[in-house]
């Protein structure tokens, strides 16, 4: 093992055990998936930036936007930002004024119990496939960093993370997401300065970038190919368990709000940073004499072209320690549908400590269905943008549920199913071009005509929400 993978883990095992520390007190399953309510302003905003900000945020988008100009950041940073201001200026308000400790839990309210079991299932099979595309990138920092290959970079990634989510939780995640935040910022900030200096000022760094890069647009994009890049991860940021559960565990609602409009602000700043490292850090390599890595490979290339050894090692072990709060966001989700839609209906007097075993139990199976689906040797952008697709599902009823009143259980039940069948059907099998929007489309239009029709019946069956 080389000293600089010694100093990294070393660095990341601090970040667990800080995380044990910070979540040594959890009792029960509130506790753990939401941090027994507590959050302020600061920490919210903190921890949802520090959440969505994910390996894909500097790794992908960095990478894309080398290739393909502004064009490779329309979804990040831009898209995801939007997504999180949705949450505060629609979501976090109402939801967490419900009390609820996920999003099926609101289903559950407005829809009934079957909306709440599919609901439930759709959390985690997104949640899981996100979690699997962190691993991806920790298993791949790794393995460029050793002598590991990717497999083994895999499992003993996957152990860290399991050990790092069982112990702190989310109030342990929030408190690494406050250092890792700052640490990472401020490392991108010194990157972005040697970065420049290395051009020899900002006005030579703009020089050197051609004119087609500034365009937002790809040649012979279609309409729908340019929509779906929005709307994806837009709508999947939205109604994304792991974004909300930073709300949910706020104080208050207030709190909730000002949090979430915080977070989409900074998200946004920050992201403008790997934004430039695309821009302006593929005209470095003939200047500094090295060739930088393709597509995955090119910031870390970059930053070791730039950084000396010790600020290197200090910017992985952030970037690892980032990874770590995003797939531990994901389990949590995971282990949250898991025991509150799942085991809680099983057995509805089990205790606080045992739900709080049955939640750590959940995030042990989804680490490891996660750690398999990483192995695939799927894209990071694919893996990411196919969890924002399968959590898009639930956005037609949850904000008709919030929206409306009056409106029939079976609509919510039945936009899901219809969703699925039309994703699953035209995506994944057929690989039709606009195959969201036209699961949106369908969402929309099944959604409406069951509560007219149950309307018309004159039994709309509705659970009133406050």
């Amino acid at each position: 093992m080389t000293l600089t993978l010694t100093l990294i883990l070393l660095y990341v095992f601090a970040q667990v055990l800080l995380a044990a520390w910070a979540g040594r007190g959890a009792k029960t399953d509130a506790d753990y998936l939401v941090a027994g309510r507590s959050l302020g302003p600061f920490a919210v905003a903190m921890s949802l930036f520090a959440t969505w900000f994910a390996s894909e945020s500097l790794i992908a988008t960095s990478s894309e936007v080398a290739n393909d100009g502004l064009a490779g950041a329309r979804t990040e940073p831009f898209a995801y930002a939007l997504g999180i201001l949705a949450i505060a200026l629609f979501f976090a308000h109402r939801l967490r004024s419900g009390g609820y400790i996920t999003i099926a839990d609101f289903l559950r309210a407005r829809f009934g119990p079957a909306t709440e079991v599919l609901s439930a299932g759709v959390v985690a099979l997104s949640a899981t496939t996100w979690s699997a595309a962190q691993l991806y990138a920790f298993a791949t920092i790794i393995a460029a960093a050793s002598p590991f290959d990717f497999p083994t970079a895999l499992a003993g990634a996957t152990l860290l993370v399991l050990t790092y989510t069982l112990f702190g939780g989310l109030a342990g995640d929030v408190v690494t997401d406050i250092v890792q935040g700052v640490i990472m910022v401020g490392a991108m900030l010194v990157l972005a300065f040697l970065m420049f200096d290395a051009h020899g000022g900002v006005a030579a760094a703009v020089a050197s970038v051609p004119a087609q890069a500034w365009s937002f647009t790809l040649p012979g994009e279609s309409w729908t190919g340019w929509a779906e890049l929005w709307l994806i991860p837009i709508a999947g940021t939205m109604v994304s368990q792991e974004a909300l559960a930073r709300t949910l565990a706020a104080r208050s609602p207030e709190v909730a709000r000002k949090g979430a409009l915080a977070g989409a602000g900074i998200y946004l700043l920050v992201g403008l940073v790997p934004v430039s490292f695309g821009l302006f850090g593929p005209s470095l390599a003939p200047l500094l004499g090295v060739e930088f890595g393709a597509d995955e490979a090119f910031l870390p290339s970059l930053a070791e072209a730039l950084f000396p050894s010790w600020l290197h090692i200090i910017f992985t072990g952030a970037l690892l320690s980032a990874i770590l709060s995003s797939v531990d966001s994901a389990l949590l989700a995971v282990s949250a549908v898991a025991a509150e839609s799942g085991y809680r209906r099983i057995d509805p007097a089990a205790s606080p400590r045992t739900m709080l075993r049955a939640a750590r139990g959940a995030t042990v199976i989804a680490g490891v269905i996660a750690a398999l689906l990483a192995a695939s040797g799927e894209s990071l952008r694919d893996l990411v943008l196919d969890a924002g697709a399968i959590a898009a599902v639930l956005a037609v009823p949850i904000i008709m549920g919030l929206a409306g009143r009056g409106l029939g259980t079976r609509a919510g039940l039945a936009a899901i199913v219809v969703q699925v069948a039309v994703l699953a059907v035209l995506d994944w099998w057929l690989g039709v071009e606009g195959a969201f929007l036209w699961m949106i489309a369908s969402g929309l239009a099944v959604f409406a005509g069951i509560a007219w029709m149950e309307r018309r019946a004159g039994n709309p069956q509705s659970a009133e929400i406050a």
